[in-house]
Formats: structure tokens, sequence, C-alpha cells
């Protein structure tokens, strides 16, 4: 324990990560909410993504999860989850194979997506005390029907136990109808809900300021209590006065946060999943703040201390995902995650569907340690065989992924039209094994083209990664 609270206590200094994109329905192309995200977990964090199925319970009974004890519901959701294998070390994960611990990124059987992205709070953490993050995620994923359900989900557990560890955390929330964004410390909260017509980016900076729709109780007394605001001088502004102000108005957020923002300019109304890739992937390739991959991990400290902008995509990442919630179809099909292993610049976005449960197991290796078998390390591997060629690797890859997504849309838009089909005469039962067959083969296909084009680079280049 002592290790572990030592380890948590160490990770402020660099761990600092991760964007977020969240679209309103009325600005996307088909109507759907995008919920675009980029895991940054660091070259130590190894992954996996996996699918739970919904479950009974006793309601009521204990539930044992860091570091509280909480009821237990009735029921369960299916969900999917993006995150740390067992005995993975990471930001704030030391070794260790405690349950639920483990979950980073997912959506559940209602199309409720989650993500969320670390800050700076002026509030003093709780090491050790409270509900921790991670288990936080997961119960989103296992309780929430909507978004908004989410948000009072998290609120509660806040409420009630505190938020233990490192008290500053964004959680983004979305379904097929709305958006939320929520902030949080050790035991304060506020949440603004996404408008259809508007678009939200989230660095590593609080971004909900004077206007909200939740708060928790005391918010506003608390922060005039420790002398952060004076309801005299001026209205009160979350991120103002929560917000350690040597961390508010930094290049390190605020470039993420204009870059992702610009690649989105006029395209109110039409913007698409495909948007979304092309940002979570950027490197500022084209402009004079783009560098070519490093072998060290582009954490904030090391991004100031060379004046090396910090892009939206780098080496600290375990997972991209791009959420496609579409309310006018059956949620089984109409809720899809594209979602990347590793660095997405080098990896191909493929569909999982929220009606889906089966994926193989390649993707699913809880095991920590490098295997051929773990389709995390072979796009791992990827990148770091791309990032020593870059030149020669980056066009390759960037022209193959992108050629390949051609290919899946236009089996996708047949696989739907089949499965909305056959929702519609109520043969739910062959319209999920569809679904099924359908993201278990991308997922295959995903992994034996990134062995594929990783036997192609080391043949190339004669480079061979060394772990």
């Amino acid at each position: 324990m002592t290790i572990l609270l030592c380890l948590l206590l160490l990770v402020p200094s660099s761990a600092i990560c991760c964007t977020t994109i969240l679209v309103g329905k009325s600005l996307t192309a088909d109507g759907s909410v995008l919920h675009g995200h980029n895991e940054d977990m660091g070259f130590v964090a190894s992954g996996r993504l996996w699918s739970v199925k919904a479950q009974t319970h006793d309601q009521g009974q204990a539930l044992k999860v860091p570091y509280v004890k909480i009821p237990q519901v009735k029921e369960t959701y299916q969900y999917w989850a993006s995150g740390n294998t067992l005995s993975s070390t990471g930001l704030g994960v030391a070794a260790e194979t405690r349950p639920y611990d483990s979950v980073l990124v997912g959506m559940n059987q209602w199309g409720v997506t989650m993500s969320c992205n670390w800050m700076w709070s002026k509030e003093k953490n709780l090491p050790n005390k409270g509900i921790r993050r991670y288990a936080v995620r997961q119960l989103i994923l296992e309780r929430a029907k909507t978004a908004r359900q989410a948000v009072q989900i998290v609120a509660d557990f806040i409420d009630k136990y505190g938020q233990a560890d490192w008290g500053g955390l964004t959680y983004n929330l979305a379904d097929p109808k709305e958006a939320w964004v929520l902030e949080t410390t050790s035991q304060h909260w506020v949440a603004r809900k996404v408008k259809d017509n508007e678009l939200w980016v989230v660095a590593n900076r609080f971004t909900i300021g004077k206007e909200f729709d939740l708060s928790s109780k005391g918010l506003k007394s608390f922060a005039q209590k420790m002398g952060w605001f004076d309801p005299k001088r001026g209205d009160f502004s979350f991120k103002d006065f929560y917000g350690r102000p040597d961390r508010m108005n930094q290049a390190y957020d605020k470039d993420r946060e204009a870059r992702a923002k610009s690649f989105l300019q006029g395209k109110q109304g039409f913007i698409t999943p495909e948007d979304l890739f092309l940002i979570l992937r950027d490197r500022y390739e084209g402009t004079p703040k783009y560098t070519k991959p490093l072998k060290d991990e582009i954490w904030r400290e090391v991004s100031e201390g060379r004046m090396i902008p910090r892009a939206i995509a780098t080496n600290l990442c375990q997972s991209s995902s791009v959420a496609q919630l579409r309310g006018d179809m059956p949620v089984q099909v109409g809720s899809v995650m594209w979602y990347a292993m590793a660095a997405p610049h080098y990896s191909g976005f493929f569909p999982v569907y929220a009606g889906a449960t089966k994926i193989p197991a390649a993707f699913s290796n809880v095991n920590s340690a490098y295997s051929p078998d773990s389709a995390w390390w072979a796009f791992r591997m990827l990148q770091k065989v791309a990032d020593t060629n870059y030149n020669l690797a980056y066009p390759m890859l960037h022209n193959f992924w992108t050629a390949n997504h051609a290919n899946i849309l236009i089996k996708q838009a047949a696989m739907e039209a089949r499965a909305v089909g056959l929702f519609n005469k109520k043969q739910d039962k062959k319209a999920l094994e569809l679904i099924n067959t359908f993201t278990f083969s991308q997922a295959t296909d995903a992994f034996y083209h990134c062995q594929r084009m990783l036997r192609l680079l080391q043949d190339a280049s004669g480079s061979v990664a060394v772990w």
C-alpha cells in the first residue's frame, strides 16, 4: 500500500494527457452525436478491448470497489470497455489486479459512451479515500441508460464518498440524443449539457465557466471559504475558481483545443466520424509546429522543457475511439464505436457495435507481457517500428488505412441496412448475429492488416523493435 501511495503521489508531475471532442447532433452529417477520444496512458500501460455481458444481482448487496463498499444494483448492462491489461502499469495504476480498476473508455448496450481527461484542481486530493475513478468509469457503463443518468451516477458517488487519489477529472459522456461534460474535483462537481449545435473540445484544463446546468451543493460557498471566489468582484466561473491558475493557460492544452476546432471550421452540419479520425491522428503535419516522433514520452514537462508542441496524436496513446451515436436507428446497430489500438496515426479504426458482444481473443488478452498473439502489442510494435522510420512508414500506413476504411464503409452500409430490416421484422436474434459477425470480422481484419504492414515495414527498413 505504501508503494501504491507513493506512485499515486508522484503521478501528477507527468500524468497530464488525453484529448476529447464532443459534437452535437445538429453539427453532424447524419444527425448523430459524436464522441472522439485519445486515451494517452504512456509506454508502459498495455491495453485491451473487451466485452462484458449484462448480469443480474442481489440488489443492495455490498459491492467492493476501490476504496469503498457501495450497494449493488439489480441489473448491470452489457458494455464494451477499453483499458489496461491486468498487472499493467500506467497513470495511477501500480501493477495490480484489483477489480473495478482497469476501465478507461467504453460504450454500453444503450449507446452511453464514457471517456475521461485529467485536470488540475486547487482542491486537495484524497489519497486512498473515497471512490476511485477507474471504478466510477466501469460503474457508468454498468448502470447508465442515458448520458444524463451517467452524470447523476458520478455526482452521487462524489457527494457521498468523495473522489479518491487524483481529484481533478473531466467525465465526457454521450448517448444517441445528447452529450454532457462533467468536471470534478475531490468533493465537488459541475455539469454542462453540450448543445445540439455545439462543439466541445477537452484537453487537460477545466472547460466549464460561468454557464452550467448542474452542480454539487456548496460549490460556490466552498470557493468563497477558500478565498478563491468573491461575489463582489464578479460572477462565479468553475474553471477560473477551481482550476489551478498555473495550469489553466498553457499552450500544452490551448493549442490542442484550437487545433481540433480548426479542423471543423465551416463544416457545421456536415461533420462525420472521419473528420474526428483526422483530428485524433493529427501531429501538426504541414505546419511549423510539426516534429518527428521522439523516443521519449511526450508528457507536459518534456513538451515544455524542450519547447516541443504537444500534438493531439502522440506516442502516449493506448487507444483512440470515435463513437457515432445515431438516434434514428435501433441502438444495437445505431451506436457504433470506431476503435483503433495504440497510436491512431499508425492504426486503423474498425467498427464495434453496441449490440455486439464478441471480439477475437487477441484483442482481449489480459496479460500485460509482450505476446505475438496480442493485438495491442502488434499495434504497439507497429508504432515503434514506424516511429523509427517515419518518412517511410507514415505515408505507407496512412494511405493503406484510408483505403481500407473506404472498403469498410461499403460493407458497413450493406450490413446496417440488413440489420435494420431484421429489427423491423422483429427478428432481433438474426440481426444481432449479423452485427456480431461483422464486428468480429472487422477486428480480425484489422489485426491481420497490422501484422502484414508490420512485416512489410520491418523488411523494408531492416528494423526490429526491441522491448
